[in-house]
């Protein structure tokens, strides 16, 4: 009888040993899964790609059309009224508003360029030994180090 006990206490330790290792696993696999900075690493040109395309729409949807003019042909002809005026001073609060968040989704955007474009340049730097000078050369120069090719009647 003490054997079959002490049998069980060691199918409940292992089992429980077995279940912390699983609990680790599952722990282990959750942060890996919900880890936006791996996944940002590992996949940074679908960010990138996404972020652009992202605030390319939004700015597109915000962005004031072409044909609604200026704050003064915002009135209503037909409309008389304080509610015509009503409705003209709430189109131009509604565009103020939406023309703010257009630029933040713009400056958004360029941020995200500037970080792809500072990847860009980490990545081909380490994969072209030299690259660094002469990328740097470049940038205090304010002009790229590459000239155009001349015919051999300009030269």
């Amino acid at each position: 009888m003490v054997e079959e006990t002490d049998k069980i206490k060691q199918h409940i330790d292992e089992e429980r040993e077995n279940l912390g290792r699983n609990l680790d696993e599952i722990e282990f696999r959750f942060k890996d899964a919900t880890d936006l900075k791996a996944h940002f690493a590992r996949n940074t040109g679908w960010f990138m790609g996404a972020a652009v395309a992202g605030g390319l729409l939004l700015s597109l949807a915000f962005r004031k059309s072409p044909t609604s003019g200026s704050a003064d042909t915002d009135w209503v002809p037909d409309a008389k009224g304080p509610g015509a005026i009503k409705r003209a001073a709430s189109s131009r609060f509604v565009s103020t508003h939406l023309n703010q968040v257009s630029e933040t989704v713009d400056h958004i955007v360029a941020g995200l360029v500037g970080v792809f474009a500072d990847k860009l340049q980490s990545f081909v730097a380490e994969a072209v030994p030299g690259f660094q000078d002469q990328y740097n050369g470049a940038k205090q120069r304010g002009r790229s180090s590459v000239e155009p090719m001349r015919s051999r009647s300009e030269g």
